[in-house]
């Protein structure tokens, strides 16, 4: 029997986690180089990086299937109509092509995007192992490339480390962040829900500003007169995804992130919820998903 994801051991797993903070460091790196230099780190990133990718997916696709989809569509993708800075892949990045009249580090920065999403994908497919139970504190403790410094404890005590295109969510993310900090979970994780919320609403409003065309009502509710909910905003999405000058695999991974924050209740469940741990509401990616909605409302204003 071949070495599969079953078979890997934890310093196998460790180490395709290790190498993939190294190939995200040399993307980091490579802004501050001279052109020898960039060139140098460049050809390494991208011998490395094929490498990794082949040995990571065998495992993603064993372990986390729902997820595969997703990863290789970050290394290459058939399902676009032209390449733009949101269907941009790595394997784009492999052949060479750049952005025009844009500097190398934006493109080695939506590089540096795309390794940072399988990073996560890869811990997903860990956290599901029989035998290995992902540990990040105990993971950087053991592997001095991540180097730990002050901001990175500071960092721990944060749910959201975002800077948002709008004051008014950026008091709301201090106000999140000093709850997931004091422990008030519950709260935190209701008022994550919330932002979402709004996001998703500017995100249908970037797409179709034009109120004479009568899509309002497709976050806009006129008889409740009040935004719509999460559920109908992911079923107006759904059904719009073509109408949105992306990919479409990044509508559905959206609303794929954004469901397990909405679950179902059933008739004897308690009516207000049960109160969430600290590892139920990092296990949600709330900071990805937000910073995915305003990577794609960002593109849409562009």
């Amino acid at each position: 029997m071949g070495q599969n994801s079953i078979d890997m051991s934890r310093k196998d797993i460790s180490g395709l986690l290790n190498t993939g903070e190294r190939l995200l460091e040399l993307l980091e790196e490579m802004s501050a180089n001279n052109e020898y230099e960039y060139q140098k780190n460049r050809n390494i990133f991208t011998s490395e990086y094929v490498k990794w990718y082949n040995k990571c997916l065998p495992l993603i696709r064993s372990m986390v299937p729902d997820k595969a989809t997703r990863f290789e569509s970050l290394y290459h993708t058939n399902k676009r109509s032209g390449m733009n800075e949101y269907t941009y892949t790595v394997q784009d990045y492999i052949h060479g092509i750049y952005f025009k009249d844009r500097p190398k580090n934006y493109t080695d920065t939506i590089i540096s995007k795309r390794v940072n999403e399988q990073i996560s994908i890869l811990q997903a497919s860990v956290a599901r192992t029989s035998d290995f139970t992902f540990d990040m504190e105990s993971f950087v403790k053991i592997n001095p490339i991540h180097r730990v410094d002050s901001s990175s404890i500071i960092r721990q005590n944060k749910l959201i480390d975002l800077d948002f295109f709008d004051e008014h969510y950026n008091s709301i993310r201090t106000e999140i962040n000093t709850c997931f900090k004091q422990g008030f979970y519950m709260a935190s994780l209701e008022l994550s829900k919330r932002l979402i919320n709004s996001l998703l609403v500017d995100l249908i409003r970037s797409n179709f500003p034009l109120p004479s065309e009568g899509h309002r009502s497709l976050y806009y509710d006129y008889l409740k007169k009040d935004f719509r909910g999460t559920e109908e905003l992911l079923k107006a999405l759904s059904e719009k995804k073509q109408d949105f000058d992306i990919n479409p695999e990044a509508i559905d991974y959206l609303i794929e992130l954004i469901i397990p924050m909405e679950p179902k209740k059933k008739p004897e469940s308690h009516s207000f919820g049960a109160i969430p741990k600290r590892e139920n509401i990092q296990a949600l990616k709330i900071e990805e998903t937000m910073e995915l909605v305003i990577e794609i409302i960002d593109f849409i204003k562009k």
